[in-house]
């Protein structure tokens, strides 16, 4: 698949328990018991006594259940996969034959619906194209195309209302929304790849992944383009998205009202946000990249009354604004990259007890912009601060840390917060003037921010992905820099 990646694989305290497999034959577990037995290190004549009753034991189990094997049923070339599923029973495999099938599918009964080399089910743009209902379904390997397109109606290519549902190594086109799960939980959604239409507006896009009123779902490896959001969280609790990646988008995550998920070695590129979070709480982001998210609403990462989150060896790379906060309090941000932004971080709204440690903050144009007196940002503890490329202090003692503080924001930055106009002229004669002068006679207490342990040499973040980005800039783009500021500037004058 195009772009994805395997990254370092959390520990397993960090995932979710998988989704539960349910219904299998019994053949299959009598099988994979006497598989056990054969291999456990009973002595020989335990083994003796005890294999002839374990072999009667499972031949009586597999005997006295009639039609627990599970059946192969095939779908000719032109056949209805409709009625071959209302004569299958919990278990069975639905073999789709043929190349090209175009109708709506309701899956009422647990099978494994499957075909060799990507058959395509087509839905006609008329409701969803595939309807799970039945807990412990599994779609692989399918092509699925052509749903409707009424925003309303919660269309989706594929529509999972049941529990402990799979959908593997599929190909979603031509969706309004690729895989929706409404109300289903435990879903595992792996090696996946959905395309959205480019012939509708953004706003008339569905959403990639759209996961409402669901827990505990495991999302792994899928690529999201050209959708609306990549993946869109509606009160959906604990859940597992790792190693996906997600590009060409509004927002490559979207995310109201979840709690306690976790997001690990995910590449979100050249969408409008990297991720946009908002009304929740204990979140952890570890080792994704955010990345050239460009234009003068763009983020990397945008908190709007996000608490108790966690963010750690992530990058942050080449975006317009590479963090954004507004009334969000008590989230710690550690040994992260922050490279290349036309503005580093921006604080807004009152935000209280967030804390950034041991921080790479390297080449951004502008550090931070504060609409309030930063006050309660916690910037170094006993270990120290942050790296701050534009830091020239001195370090007597050599233990690593600039015995003089930084402040984050100069003067002329002070400035720009309060008259956006004056951005334009950011690297100017005058504007370094200012800054000089506040350096050497630094005399107004302006109520900025100051690192009071900056880092003297960048931080070891062993953990940042830094070999997931192709093409690494050492600078940020000239032409998308002069568009940002303009658009500073244009906001201060409407």
């Amino acid at each position: 698949m195009k772009r994805c990646f395997s990254g370092k694989r959390n520990s397993r305290r960090d995932i979710p328990p998988p989704p539960r497999l349910c219904f299998l034959s019994l053949a299959t577990h009598c099988n994979v018991a006497w598989q056990v037995f054969q291999q456990s290190t009973l002595s020989e004549r335990a083994m003796i006594t005890v294999r002839v009753p374990a072999v009667l034991l499972l031949a009586l189990l597999v005997f006295r259940a009639p039609g627990a094997a599970a059946m192969l049923r095939v779908v000719p070339a032109g056949g209805s996969i409709t009625a071959v599923l209302n004569e299958a029973s919990p278990g069975d495999t639905v073999w789709l034959e043929g190349s090209d099938y175009r109708e709506n599918l309701r899956i009422e009964v647990p099978v494994v619906l499957t075909g060799e080399g990507y058959p395509t089910i087509r839905g006609g743009y008329e409701g969803s194209v595939i309807d799970v209902l039945a807990n412990g379904t599994v779609l692989k390997g399918l092509h699925v195309s052509e749903a409707g397109t009424f925003l309303t109606r919660d269309l989706a290519c594929i529509l999972v209302q049941a529990d402990s549902v799979q959908v593997l190594d599929c190909r979603i086109t031509r969706p309004l929304h690729g895989i929706y799960v409404k109300g289903g939980s435990w879903t595992l959604i792996r090696g996946n790849r959905i395309e959205g239409r480019l012939d509708l507006v953004e706003e008339d896009r569905g959403n990639g992944i759209h996961l409402w009123n669901s827990k505990r779902n495991h999302v792994l490896r899928n690529e999201i383009l050209n959708v609306r959001d990549g993946i869109y969280f509606s009160f959906a609790d604990s859940t597992l998205v790792e190693e996906n990646y997600i590009h060409g988008v509004r927002y490559g995550l979207h995310y109201m009202y979840s709690n306690y998920n976790r997001f690990v070695d995910n590449l979100f590129e050249e969408n409008v946000a990297g991720a946009a979070l908002m009304y929740s709480y204990k979140i952890v982001f570890l080792r994704n990249v955010f990345a050239r998210c460009r234009g003068f609403r763009a983020y990397g990462i945008l908190f709007q009354s996000m608490d108790s989150t966690l963010a750690e060896s992530n990058l942050i790379l080449d975006n317009s604004r590479g963090i954004f906060m507004n009334n969000t309090d008590f989230n710690t941000l550690i040994n992260n990259d922050i490279v290349d932004n036309d503005l580093a971080i921006q604080l807004n709204g009152g935000c209280e007890g967030n804390r950034f440690l041991r921080n790479n903050f390297i080449n951004n144009l502008s550090r931070l912009l504060l609409d309030v007196s930063d006050r309660e940002t916690i910037w170094a503890d006993s270990t120290g601060g942050n790296f701050w490329s534009g830091y020239r202090g001195y370090d007597l003692d050599r233990d690593g840390v600039g015995d003089v503080p930084f402040d984050i924001q100069n003067v002329f930055q002070i400035m720009e917060t309060k008259v956006p106009e004056v951005r334009f002229y950011l690297f100017s004669p005058a504007a370094e003037i200012l800054k000089a002068a506040e350096r050497s006679m630094p005399i107004l207490d302006l109520g900025k921010a100051s690192d009071n342990r900056p880092l003297m040499n960048h931080s070891r973040n062993a953990g940042v992905p830094w070999d997931r980005v192709r093409e690494i800039r050492t600078a940020s783009s000239p032409i998308f820099a002069v568009l940002f500021l303009l658009g500073f500037l244009l906001q201060g004058i409407y």
